[in-house]
């Protein structure tokens, strides 16, 4: 059965790497969260001149704008959730999804918005992304309550795809906290060692991870690639910083950790400590010095 997604194209450069992937996973939150299936639309990325130019054609709009919404379904009441049988009608048999829409974001505004609101562009690109799917659903932001919906609606989504807390604000006591919390999930039956860790990513999300033993020992992965493989298989591909919380002392990474970060981030930020007790913090190139990386096998 195929699951939600967008047929993205990208007409503008200055997207930052991962951002396809990280719009695919806001649309698949959105539409969960919404509790619609199998719906799909169309993305465009330009640039502020053909943002421009849509929104003097479609709307009467003399100036670019951050994104635009081109909804398929006239919603009598409510959203889309409400109106499943308005939502069937848009089944396309070729791909098995209904089409809901088109969306354009001008990667300009967003460049220049994420400098405005201090965070990040790939946050900005997946808050766009929600609030333009969100349109899509039936949401709208005309009255006080409807933008109260809407704003709900938005920080469920974001929340849900790591998107909630910008990087750049997540203090190393949050981080560590994070670690921390995932003790409570490490499975740890031969040593009886817990270890909780989480990864703040250059697109202010956050991963985390704990220790998963095995019978067989060697199948054992620690919570430093635990979530640093969560991470990657969502996209990100640079770590700003990991934090490790151990349950009886400190955890430092073993090489093989330090090896598996180095490829993501040689200048992150490493940060250890006991849950409940003061932390430690270093970098990675402290515990790696002299690394070898990805730079290096071309040398």
């Amino acid at each position: 059965m195929p699951e939600t997604r967008l047929d993205i194209q990208i007409e503008a450069p200055g997207l930052p790497e991962g951002s396809e992937a990280l719009m695919q996973r806001v649309a698949r939150s959105a539409a969960r969260i919404e509790g619609v299936e199998r719906v799909t639309a169309g993305v465009r990325v330009v640039d502020d001149v053909a943002i421009h130019a849509l929104n003097k054609q479609e709307r009467g709009v003399d100036r670019p704008t951050d994104v635009l919404s081109f909804p398929t379904v006239n919603y009598r009441r409510g959203t889309a959730r409400d109106n499943e049988k308005l939502v069937a009608r848009e089944y396309d048999p070729d791909t098995g999804l209904r089409y809901l829409g088109d969306i354009v974001i001008s990667v300009d505004r967003a460049k220049e918005q994420a400098l405005e609101y201090g965070h990040s562009l790939a946050r900005e690109i997946g808050f766009l992304t929600v609030h333009a799917m969100l349109h899509l659903f039936g949401y709208d932001h005309m009255t006080d309550e409807e933008r109260t919906l809407m704003r709900g609606m938005e920080e469920r989504i974001m929340h849900d795809v790591s998107l909630d807390r910008e990087g750049g604000a997540l203090s190393d006591q949050e981080l560590f906290d994070r670690a921390a919390a995932m003790l409570d999930m490490a499975y740890a039956p031969y040593s009886n060692y817990r270890v909780g860790a989480a990864i703040l990513t250059e697109d202010g999300r956050v991963f985390t991870g704990c220790n998963v033993e095995n019978a067989s020992y060697g199948g054992t992965i620690c919570a430093e690639r635990t979530a640093a493989v969560k991470a990657v298989s969502e996209g990100a591909r640079r770590f700003r910083a990991i934090a490790i919380a151990g349950e009886r002392g400190p955890a430092w990474p073993c090489g093989l950790c330090r090896q598996v970060l180095r490829e993501f981030g040689q200048d992150m930020r490493v940060i250890v400590g006991t849950k409940g007790q003061a932390f430690e913090v270093t970098t990675l190139n402290e515990l790696l010095p002299h690394g070898f990386g990805p730079e290096d096998l071309g040398k």
